[in-house]
C-alpha cells in the first residue's frame, strides 16, 4: 500500500518544484525560413564530433561543458549550412535557408538512419527515411528488418495478419499510434499494421517500457508512434512501384503542396493480389491473395511555435479483401463451404484525426486533440461467419506550461468511447461449437492526467513524472503512475530508469483472430478483466568517437510483472480454447545490448542481441515459459554507401533461437508436435541505385530459403477436429525477391509535427 501512496504523491510533489538553474547544455529549435520545424537536422560544435540531431519537434539539446569555441554548425539536406555563435544559456531558434539550386541533391553531412534521442527522459529510438530505405518496407510490419527492439509476428498465417511485439509480449501490450493518435485498436488491430503503407511512413519513434501518460496507459511494454509523411516536408510528387516474385503488385503515390500558411498532402495506395503459391504442397496458399485500396489526406495550417492558432489533421479511407486457405478455394463460390476450406476477410475503415492548438505566448499553449474511426468487417473462417462493426472516438484537452529553463508541465482531461458489435454464426456445425451469438463491447472512459518534466544538477538530470486516473464504465477507477529519470554523468553517457503501471482491456476475437481459424470450441470463464502490469526498466547509452569511427553502445533491461492477464488457454483439451483471467504470477524479463558503428562516413554496421524470458503460472499452478517466445535473438546489419556514388547496398541477418511450443501430448500421435521449434536464420539484402529523380531498388528476403515444415496441423483435412493454424513459429513462404522504382520530384525541405 505504501508503494502506491508514494507513487501517487510523487507527481503532486514534483509539480511544486520549479527549477531555476540552467546548466551548460544548449537547447533550441531548428526551423526553415517559413518557421517550420526541421526533424533530423544535425547540430555539432565546430571542429568537434560532439553533437546531436533534432527530434520530432525540431528540438535539440547539446552539451557544451568542455567546449571552448562556442560555435554550432547546423546542417540539413536541401539547406545551406549555418554557423551559430552561442552566448549564455538562452533557448535558441535556429533558422536555416534552403538551397537555391534544387535540381540536384546536395548532401550536407551524413544523416543517420536510426538514433537514440538524447533529449528525452524516455529512451526514444528514432527510425527515419534513411533507415526505411534499406528495405522494401511494403507495409509497417516490413519496416523493422534492421531493428532489434520491435519484432513483427504473424497472428494468422492463413490471412497473414501481423502484430508488432516489444519485449517479447503480444502487440496488444504496446501502444501503436498513427501520427500520435490511438487509431489502431479493437477491430482495426487485426490488420492495422499491414494497412499502413511503408512508403507513407516518414519516421517511427520507439519507446520501451513505461513512458508518457498523455496518450493513455496501454503502453505496458512500450510505444510505437508512426509519423506519416508531412504536408510541409513531403516532395511535390512521389511515386513508388513494387512487385515481388509472388507477383504481388503495389502502387503508391502522394503529392504535397504549400500555399501561405496552409499545407496539404494527398496520397493513394493500391495492392493487387499475388498468384497462387504452395511451396510445401500442403494444399494451403503460402500467402493470401490481397487487394487493398487506400486514400490519405493530411493538412496543416499555421505554425505550432508561433503565437495564435495552429491546426493539423488527416483523413484515411481503407478498403481491403484477403483470401487464404486451400489453393482451390474460390471466394465467389465457396464462402462458408464445408468441403473446401478458405478464409475470406473484407473490411472498410474510415479514420479522422485533428489537433487544434492555441499558443498564448512562448510558455503557454492549449490543445484539443480529436480522433475517430468507423470500421466494418465481414469474414469467413471455414464454416465460421464473423461480422463486426466498430465506432471509436478519442478526445484530449490539455494545457502545456513551459518554464524559462525548459521544464514543462502538461495536464488535461481525456475521453474515450469504443463500441464493438460482433456476430458469430456457422454455415454448418458438425462439431457442435457453442460460441455463436452476439458480442458487444462498450468502453466509456473519462480520465484526467498530469505530467511534469524537470531538470536538475545543471541539466545533467531529467525527471519526467506523470499520473493518470481513468474511469472504466465496467470496472471503475484505475490509477496509473509513471516515473522516468535520465542522468548524464558525463558527456555522451546517458543512464535512464523507468517505472510505470499500465492496463489494457482485452478484445479476444479481434486481437487473437487465429482462434477463429481452428476447429476448437471457444469458452469464456467469467467476465474478462483488464490486463494490468507494472513495468520496470534501466537503460545505458554510450556514444563515442575515435579516428574514423562514430558509434553508439546501448544496453537495457526491462521487467514486466502482471497483476492480471487474460489467457487463451490451449492446454486443457484439443477441442477447446478457454479465455479466462489469470492473477497468478507472470513475469517477463527482456535484455538487449546493441552497438552501432559509422565507419569512414560511408559504412554503417549494427549488431544486437536480445534475451527474453517470460514465465507464467497457469490456473492449475504449473509454472512454465510462454509459448512462441524466442529466448535468444541476434541481429546484424551492414550498409555501404560510398561518398560521391549513386548507389548503396544493405544487408541484414536475424538469427532466432528455438521457441517453446504448446503442449500436444493429448493429441493423437499423427497430430502431436515437438516441444520446441528449430533455430533458424533470415538473410535479407537490397541494392539501390539513384539516377536523377529515380531510385531503382532490388532485393531478396529470406535468401537462405528457410521454411517451417507443416505449420498447419491436419492440413490434409481442415474439417477434422484437430485442424489448427496456430502452430506457426517461422517463415512459411520461402525466398522472396522484389523489384521496385521510386520517382521523387524534390521540393523544399520543411518539417512540422
Amino acid at each position: 500500500m505504501k508503494k502506491y501512496i508514494i507513487l501517487i504523491l510523487l507527481p503532486i510533489l514534483s509539480f511544486l518544484y520549479i527549477p531555476t538553474v540552467l546548466g551548460q547544455n544548449v537547447k533550441g529549435t531548428v526551423v526553415d525560413e517559413n518557421m517550420e520545424v526541421l526533424i533530423g537536422a544535425n547540430i555539432y560544435w565546430i571542429e568537434t564530433s560532439i553533437g546531436t540531431s533534432t527530434d520530432e519537434n525540431g528540438e535539440f539539446e547539446v552539451n557544451g561543458d568542455a567546449i571552448e569555441d562556442k560555435r554550432l554548425i547546423v546542417t540539413y539536406l536541401g539547406f545551406e549550412n549555418d554557423t551559430i555563435q552561442v552566448f549564455g544559456d538562452a533557448n535558441y531558434m535556429l533558422e536555416m535557408t534552403s538551397e537555391q539550386t534544387l535540381n540536384e541533391v546536395i548532401v550536407q553531412g551524413k544523416k543517420t538512419g536510426t538514433f537514440i534521442s538524447s533529449n528525452e527522459a524516455i529512451k526514444m529510438e528514432v527510425v527515419n527515411e534513411v533507415e526505411l530505405g534499406k528495405a522494401a518496407c511494403c507495409d509497417l510490419a516490413g519496416c523493422f528488418n534492421t531493428n532489434a527492439s520491435v519484432e513483427p509476428a504473424t497472428t494468422n498465417i492463413v490471412t497473414n495478419s501481423k502484430e508488432l511485439k516489444i519485449l517479447g509480449l503480444s502487440g496488444i501490450y504496446n501502444q501503436l499510434l498513427l501520427d500520435g493518435f490511438p487509431l489502431i485498436q479493437g477491430l482495426s488491430y487485426t490488420y492495422g499494421v499491414s494497412s499502413v503503407p511503408g512508403p507513407f511512413v516518414k519516421n517511427i519513434f520507439i519507446a520501451k517500457g513505461a513512458n508518457s501518460v498523455i496518450q493513455g496507459t496501454e503502453s505496458i511494454s512500450g510505444q510505437i508512434n508512426v509519423i506519416l509523411q508531412q504536408p510541409v516536408d513531403a516532395p511535390p510528387l512521389y511515386v513508388n512501384l513494387f512487385m515481388n516474385t509472388f507477383w504481388e503488385k503495389q502502387f503508391n503515390v502522394y503529392s504535397a503542396q504549400t500555399k501561405g500558411k496552409f499545407s496539404n498532402l494527398i496520397g493513394g495506395h493500391m495492392v493487387l493480389p499475388a498468384s497462387k503459391h504452395d511451396i510445401n504442397d500442403d494444399t494451403f496458399l503460402d500467402l493470401p491473395q490481397l487487394t487493398r485500396y487506400e486514400l490519405l489526406d493530411k493538412w496543416k495550417w499555421g505554425n505550432a511555435t508561433e503565437n495564435g492558432w495552429f491546426n493539423r489533421g488527416g483523413i484515411r479511407w481503407t478498403k481491403e479483401k484477403r483470401t487464404g486457405g486451400q489453393k482451390d478455394f474460390n471466394a465467389k463460390e465457396d464462402l462458408g463451404s464445408s468441403t473446401i476450406y478458405g478464409q475470406h476477410v473484407e473490411y472498410d475503415q474510415f479514420d479522422l484525426w485533428k489537433k487544434t492548438s492555441y499558443r498564448f505566448d512562448e510558455f503557454n499553449a492549449t490543445a484539443l486533440i480529436l480522433s475517430g474511426q468507423y470500421h466494418q468487417q465481414d469474414a469467413w473462417y471455414g464454416e465460421t461467419v464473423y461480422e463486426g462493426k466498430q465506432q471509436l472516438f478519442n478526445a484530449v484537452l490539455q494545457h502545456e506550461f513551459i518554464y524559462k529553463n525548459g521544464s514543462n508541465l502538461r495536464a488535461g482531461t481525456s475521453f474515450k468511447f469504443l463500441n464493438i458489435d460482433e456476430n458469430i454464426s456457422f454455415t454448418s456445425n458438425p462439431l457442435n461449437k457453442t460460441f455463436d451469438g452476439d458480442y458487444n463491447t462498450r468502453e466509456i472512459i473519462p480520465g484526467a492526467f498530469a505530467e511534469n518534466t524537470l531538470f536538475f544538477l545543471e541539466d545533467k538530470m531529467t525527471w519526467m513524472i506523470g499520473l493518470r486516473a481513468d474511469h472504466l464504465n465496467q470496472f471503475g477507477w484505475i490509477i496509473s503512475p509513471r516515473s522516468l529519470l535520465k542522468y548524464t554523468p558525463k558527456d555522451k553517457t546517458d543512464i535512464r530508469l523507468s517505472v510505470g503501471y499500465g492496463w489494457h482491456n482485452p478484445k479476444p476475437f479481434s486481437e487473437q483472430s487465429r482462434v477463429l481459424s481452428s476447429q476448437r470450441d471457444i469458452h469464456f470463464h467469467g467476465i474478462l478483466e483488464p490486463d494490468k502490469a507494472w513495468n520496470y526498466g534501466i537503460n545505458i547509452t554510450q556514444k563515442f568517437e575515435k579516428n574514423n569511427v562514430i558509434g553508439t553502445f546501448t544496453t537495457d533491461f526491462y521487467q514486466t510483472r502482471f497483476q492480471n492477464h487474460v489467457m487463451a488457454h490451449y492446454h486443457s483439451a484439443h477441442d477447446a480454447l478457454v479465455f479466462e483471467n489469470n492473477k497468478k504470477p507472470a513475469v517477463g524479463n527482456g535484455f538487449q545490448t546493441e552497438i552501432t558503428l559509422d565507419l569512414w562516413d560511408w559504412v554503417t554496421f549494427k549488431t544486437a542481441y536480445n534475451y527474453l524470458d517470460i514465465q507464467h503460472t497457469d490456473l492449475e499452478g504449473q509454472k512454465g515459459t510462454l509459448d512462441f517466445i524466442t529466448k535468444h535473438k541476434i541481429l546484424n546489419s551492414l550498409s555501404v554507401a560510398p561518398k560521391g556514388k549513386d548507389w548503396h547496398f544493405d544487408v541484414s541477418t536475424q538469427w532466432y533461437g528455438k521457441k517453446k511450443l504448446p503442449d500436444t501430448d493429448f493429441y493423437p500421435d499423427e497430430f502431436q508436435q515437438r516441444d520446441y521449434s528449430d533455430p533458424y536464420a533470415m538473410l535479407n539484402a537490397q541494392f539501390t541505385y539513384k539516377w536523377k529523380s529515380f531510385e531503382w531498388y532490388t532485393g531478396c528476403e529470406n535468401i537462405l530459403g528457410f521454411v517451417q515444415k507443416d505449420p498447419i496441423i491436419s492440413a490434409e483435412n481442415p474439417f477434422n477436429p484437430y485442424f489448427d493454424t496456430s502452430f506457426a513459429w517461422g517463415p512459411t513462404r520461402g525466398r522472396e525477391g522484389y523489384l521496385g522504382v521510386r520517382y521523387i520530384f524534390e521540393g523544399k525541405k520543411k518539417d512540422e509535427e
